[in-house]
């Protein structure tokens, strides 16, 4: 079955707080969480949805280029293409956009990816994680993201998520500094036990993250995610020798190239798996299959997703069976969706949505409410 429509939709979701990155806020309120919507259509009238939603302090992609890379180049390639042809599929949108260490646009992509997992989904009457053929689990716990200014602020944070029924909790560092490794104790101490582990988001130098590892192994840290800059594979390796902790990589694990020369160079020992950054679910059941024959711990990620991408990460995780807390902080952040009906989230445990594809249905009246007109040519792609 072909492909006969690409309609691309932009818009903002309110926030209710902003996210500090060592590169600075992730994005401000005003700004809000900006995300294109993708919908496809088949040639029989079955619909797919998927998102776009990028972060443009953690990635090199923008709402406006998201939008105007699958407007303007993929698209139109996809038109007529084979909707059960998901690796063709990709091979006509790397021919568009080039992969490099990354598979070249790949926030863009991931929006056609999971609209055509969706689309395929529904045909076949299956839910996506059928699709992906494992059923490890049919639910993932949620983790507390925290990013605070003080020690105070943190252990307050993690209180309050304590009442709320999160277990897990991700600390941001690297952007105060002089603070970090008490910012983390006090999460750990105000967790009643629960699993902590920390995200540099690249922020630190070999120097400052051997420190840092040391400060956490005291407190019973396990896990120290992408502490220094993704092209410093020497740091990452005597990171990995000098420390008992297991360093997972994050921006460094956006293509399977790179990876594996990660692997064959001894330099990695866990991947945190965001579906966006790879360029949708294809790329990251890959990703997740070479991690696990690899030996390498599997993390859960997300980048602030929206109901679409939270979804698709849903369906990945829960078929891989990862059982630590995943970092899919949306509705941390996000205060208002695009559905129909809300996310099954109980006691921030988010459950695999029930019905075929996605699981989720879109209301499109909510959907034109948040739109943003970016003054970019073309609005469609029909065959």
């Amino acid at each position: 079955m072909q492909i006969e429509s690409i309609e691309v939709f932009p818009g903002r979701r309110p926030m209710k707080a902003v996210l500090t990155l060592p590169r600075g806020p992730s994005r401000t309120l005003d700004e809000g969480k900006r995300v294109a919507l993708v919908k496809i259509t088949d040639r029989d009238g079955h619909v797919g949805w998927g998102e776009a939603g990028p972060s443009r302090r953690w990635s090199a992609e923008t709402l406006e280029s998201c939008v105007s890379s699958i407007r303007s180049y993929l698209a139109p390639a996809l038109l007529g293409h084979d909707l059960f042809d998901i690796a063709g599929l990709h091979e006509k949108m790397n021919r568009e956009l080039a992969s490099g260490l990354d598979p070249g646009q790949p926030i863009a992509k991931c929006a056609l990816d999971v609209a055509v997992h969706d689309l395929i989904g529904k045909r076949l009457g299956i839910s996506v994680q059928s699709w992906l053929g494992a059923k490890r689990a049919d639910s993932v716990t949620l983790a507390r993201l925290v990013s605070a200014a003080t020690p105070d602020e943190a252990a307050r944070i993690t209180r309050e998520a304590c009442a709320e029924g999160y277990v897990g909790f991700k600390v941001k560092v690297g952007h105060h500094k002089a603070l970090d490794a008490e910012i983390v104790r006090a999460v750990v101490e105000a967790a009643d036990g629960g699993y902590v582990w920390a995200d540099a988001n690249q922020g630190c130098t070999l120097e400052e993250a051997l420190r840092l590892s040391r400060s956490f192994e005291r407190l019973g840290i396990t896990l120290f995610e992408q502490p220094v800059p993704m092209s410093d594979v020497y740091a990452m390796k005597k990171l990995l020798s000098a420390s008992g902790l297991t360093i997972a990589l994050d921006e460094a694990a956006m293509g399977l190239p790179f990876v594996i020369e990660l692997i064959r160079r001894e330099a990695v020992e866990g991947l945190a798996i965001k579906v966006s950054k790879v360029g949708g679910l294809h790329y990251a059941r890959q990703m997740c299959d070479l991690a696990l024959n690899a030996g390498l711990a599997l993390i859960g990620s997300g980048l602030m997703d929206a109901p679409l991408g939270f979804a698709a990460s849903v369906h990945l995780f829960a078929a891989y069976g990862i059982a630590l807390p995943v970092d899919l902080n949306g509705p941390q952040f996000i205060a208002e969706d695009y559905l129909a009906e809300p996310l099954p989230i109980v006691r921030q445990v988010a459950r695999v949505p029930a019905g075929p594809g996605l699981g989720v249905v879109i209301d499109e009246a909510k959907v034109a409410r948040f739109a943003l007109e970016l003054h970019l040519q073309g609005t469609a792609c029909a065959a």
